[in-house]
Formats: C-alpha cells, sequence, structure tokens
C-alpha cells in the first residue's frame, strides 16, 4: 500500500509538477512593486485572484487532504463562492491591491458524518474570516491575516 501511495504521488507530480512548490513556504513571497512580467511572478493584481477556482493546500498551516472538497472562488465584482468540504458557500468581499476582506457569507447547514470534516470546515470559515492581505505567485494564493500571519495558502 505504502509504494501504491509513493508512486500515486510522483504520478501526481509528473503531471502537475506546480504541485511540487505550491505553498511550499511558511510566509507569503514578498512583493517588490516591480512589474511580474510574462512570467506572472509574485503580485497583488485582483485580476490574478479573480475568477479562478482555487483549492486550499494549508488552512493555518496544516496541510488539507487532496480529496477534502475545499474550495474558493471570488468574482472581479466580489462575489465569493465556495465550498467546505461539507457545505456551499457565498458571499461578498472587498479587494484592491493585495488587500482582500471578506464580508458575511451564507453556508448551507448540512452536517458531515465525518467529524474531521466538520472541524476543517469551521476551521476554514474561521480562517477566511480573518483574512486581510492577498498576495499571488505562481507557487500559490497566500491569504494573510492583519499581523501578517498566513490563515490559508491555496493553489
Amino acid at each position: 500500500m505504502d509504494r501504491l501511495v509513493a508512486l500515486s504521488l510522483i504520478a501526481g507530480l509528473a503531471l502537475n509538477p506546480a504541485l511540487a512548490v505550491a505553498c511550499n513556504q511558511p510566509e507569503p513571497p514578498r512583493f517588490d512593486g516591480g512589474d511580474p512580467g510574462l512570467e506572472g511572478g509574485v503580485s497583488i493584481s485582483v485580476g490574478r485572484i479573480a475568477d479562478l477556482i482555487w483549492v486550499p493546500l494549508l488552512i493555518d498551516g496544516l496541510p488539507v487532504p487532496e480529496d477534502a472538497g475545499l474550495s474558493l472562488k471570488i468574482g472581479f465584482d466580489g462575489t465569493v463562492t465556495g465550498t467546505t468540504g461539507c457545505n456551499r458557500f457565498t458571499g461578498t468581499a472587498e479587494m484592491d491591491a493585495g488587500e482582500l476582506v471578506f464580508g458575511p457569507r451564507a453556508v448551507t447547514e448540512m452536517a458531515c458524518v465525518e467529524p474531521d470534516r466538520m472541524e476543517r470546515e469551521a476551521a476554514y470559515l474561521k480562517a477566511l474570516g480573518e483574512v486581510r492581505w492577498f498576495v499571488a505567485a505562481p507557487e500559490g494564493l497566500w491569504l494573510s491575516r492583519e499581523d501578517g500571519t498566513v490563515a490559508v495558502c491555496l493553489w
């Protein structure tokens, strides 16, 4: 079984090598204020994060299982939708040049049988509510709190 897991991981990384470096650092990369250019470097541009489906890899530094079913989408107009692994949510966000603040969210109220899924959902929604900043890079999207700690890292 361990060999099967290792082979699956190797195959996954071979098919999508970017996952090997996604969210691989505890702190977000620093935006130096320069032009990110065609390669896409580090950015605080809303255009780099809007209208994409992001998948959390870390919540408060803890890894999220690949099959957890979490997602986040932020529209250019500030609409927010996502999934928590048990439920769906919708809401709004205010965003501008590295600033990101989520407004109140409406969340469906379906219960998960597995307690770890419910705990992960609570941690995810709490972390999103604490977000004040974002930095996007080829390695992922870092959502940080007012004090600079990373709440969620997504790919």
